[in-house]
């Protein structure tokens, strides 16, 4: 557990009662720290000592040091609205974290797609010698990792940006952006700066200059480390079989640029790629059968990240659906070429299958996931040995997933399942 002894004997407001602060709570209280906390879910609170428990019409506002909410926590929420008249820092457990002064040196990585790709590839280099851990914005919450440690990698969402004012980085990498999450930000102009904040403090800058809105971020950080996919690249993407794809080649040389800024060997990095398998849900290869790839990329939650697969695969029976965002399938018109037939689920379908079939796309539509799966497969199978070439079932939602599952790794999770069910022949 990190160790956070600055915060002995100092209050803390803690709301919102997820993973994340679960462990800042934890911290803070074995750091001897005065801990209130509130959670808008009463339910969330019965795990904690009553003694703890504030709401904030009573919390000692002129005594708290800084209110630590949970990242997704809106700016119009009540009680960071009177953490601001208060004039309390509004903070999130990451920006704890900086403030412990870890003795690892720190890689930080966001973008609106791709950046956990990106953590997990940084992470696997750089734990050659088993001496890399990852957090933030995927997996541990950033409070419970080691102490002592010599590489920390952290994924860091807009939300978390915006909440974290301490953070020094010995790398920091932006992959892109696009528009996403502008519901909570307010408008992109918010939601840039908050993509921007990552370089507040960092030693080496690695910035994208493939999108209009990085490229100017890039312009104003003097001497940053340009990430463009058409440059020279210092390695064949084709030795790399797990990380298929345009965008994947910009993962690849961010993970190579991040690592060669902390003096890591050219060898060594590409030898560490070629034993990557990639992540669960993002263009993951579950199985194949009879030559058809069955490929998970739950973790497309937009279209743009869905954009990045249909860009991969050719004669693609694509699965999709969820909980629309804002922009639809809009952005897709021209990624559509390659689509075989759609199967689209979730609350999302009647205007996601107005949006294809209007495009000249065959859609079968059904109320669940499980309700078309059957379909996709057996038409893919059906498809075999025609002239649009191999088959591929992709399953991308360009959709958020909470209209049917709790998260991504939950839709995910139930895809790999009805694949694992399906018989060879």
């Amino acid at each position: 557990m990190i160790k956070l002894e600055f915060a002995k004997n100092k209050t803390y407001y803690v709301v919102g009662l997820g993973k994340s602060n679960r462990a800042a709570v934890k911290a803070l209280q074995k750091a001897g720290a005065d801990v209130r906390i509130w959670d808008d879910n009463a339910e969330s609170l019965n795990d904690f000592d009553a003694a703890l428990i504030c709401p904030p019409q009573k919390a000692p506002w002129s005594k708290i040091k800084a209110l630590v909410t949970a990242p997704g926590m809106p700016p119009s929420h009540d009680v960071i609205q009177m953490a601001m008249e208060k004039q309390v820092p509004v903070i999130c457990d990451v920006d704890l974290f900086a403030q412990s002064a870890p003795k690892s040196k720190i890689v930080a990585i966001t973008g609106t797609n791709g950046k956990s790709t990106t953590t997990v590839l940084i992470q696997h280099i750089l734990n050659f010698d088993g001496k890399a851990q990852m957090g933030g914005n995927i997996g541990t919450p950033v409070l419970s990792l080691k102490n002592r440690v010599d590489y920390t990698v952290l994924e860091l969402s807009s939300y978390q940006l915006e909440r974290v004012p301490n953070l020094k980085s010995d790398a920091a990498v932006l992959l892109n952006i696009s528009p996403d999450h502008l519901e909570w930000h307010g408008d992109m102009e918010a939601y840039i700066a908050a993509k921007a904040k990552i370089f507040d403090g960092a030693h080496v800058k690695i910035i994208s200059v493939d999108d209009d809105y990085s490229n100017a971020i890039f312009k104003n950080n003097l001497g940053a480390i340009p990430l463009d996919v058409d440059a020279e690249k210092p390695f064949d993407q084709s030795d790399f079989p797990r990380l298929k794809g345009a965008h994947n080649v910009q993962n690849i040389m961010a993970a190579y640029e991040a690592c060669r800024a902390l003096d890591i060997d050219h060898d060594v990095i590409i030898d560490r790629i070629k034993t990557y398998d990639g992540l669960p849900h993002r263009q993951y290869l579950s199985r194949v059968i009879n030559g058809v790839p069955y490929v998970n990329d739950s973790k497309a939650t937009n279209a743009e990240a869905a954009k990045q697969a249909l860009r991969a695969y050719k004669n693609i029976f694509w699965i999709l659906g969820g909980q629309s965002k804002g922009g639809g399938l809009s952005d897709l018109e021209m990624y559509l070429s390659d689509v075989t037939k759609a199967y689209i689920y979730g609350s999302s379908r009647g205007e996601f299958e107005e949006f294809l079939r209007a495009r000249g796309v065959e859609v079968i539509s059904g109320e669940t996931l499980e309700s078309i799966f059957l379909m996709a497969h057996q038409d893919a199978q059906d498809a075999r040995g025609t002239p649009a070439g191999t088959p591929s079932v992709l399953f991308s939602p360009a959709a958020a997933s909470f209209d049917q599952y709790d998260n991504f790794e939950d839709r995910g999770d139930h895809f790999s399942e009805l694949v694992a069910e399906l018989k060879d022949a």
